[in-house]
């Protein structure tokens, strides 16, 4: 599991640092990658977005416009049913 936001990477370290995140945010500072993966907004921010993908590397699922709240307990919900 990994993040990726269009921050600094010295803005996710300290997110990081500050909430006890226990993964990697990865920096994509010019939105490459989130303008490639169709998540890039107006504002130039990806869209918060999570994209399942199995151990063969296959796309399961995708959340859009992700709250924080459940959504943890989605995302183990979903995988369960391939695991």
């Amino acid at each position: 599991m990994f993040g990726c936001s269009t921050d600094a990477a010295e803005v996710n370290q300290r997110f990081q640092q500050e909430l006890g995140v226990h993964f990697p945010i990865l920096s994509d500072e010019g939105g490459e990658a989130a303008r490639e993966l169709g998540i890039l907004g107006d504002t130039g921010h990806a869209k918060r977005t999570t994209f399942l993908v199995d151990a063969a590397g296959v796309l399961r699922r995708v959340w859009y416009d992700v709250k924080v709240d459940g959504h943890a307990a989605a995302v183990a919900t979903a995988t369960e049913s391939f695991s």
